[in-house]
């Protein structure tokens, strides 16, 4: 599985843009491996409301099950932050 990190989502992966990783089951549990690989404050920013979002294989993940939507070991997961506009 591959993992893609964009913009302002890389200041917490140590500025890793990709990370390719064994199975893991959905979203939920792939936020507890990269939390337990860069660190809590990582993995609240993951949770936190309105920082940022998932795609799996090119789809948002509130389509597909949200947290729980299921990973497989071809799928490229993306995270995107969230762009503020005033």
């Amino acid at each position: 599985m591959t993992i893609i990190f964009y913009g302002s989502v890389q200041e917490y992966t140590f500025k890793e843009k990709s990370l390719a990783i064994s199975y893991t089951q959905s979203i939920r549990t792939l936020i507890d491996l990269l939390g337990k690989r860069f660190g809590a404050r990582f993995r609240e920013f993951l949770l936190g409301d309105n920082n940022c979002f998932f795609l799996i294989n090119g789809k948002g993940i509130m389509t597909i099950g949200g947290l729980d939507a299921p990973l497989h070991e071809e799928d490229t997961v993306e995270i995107l932050p969230f762009v503020d506009a005033g």
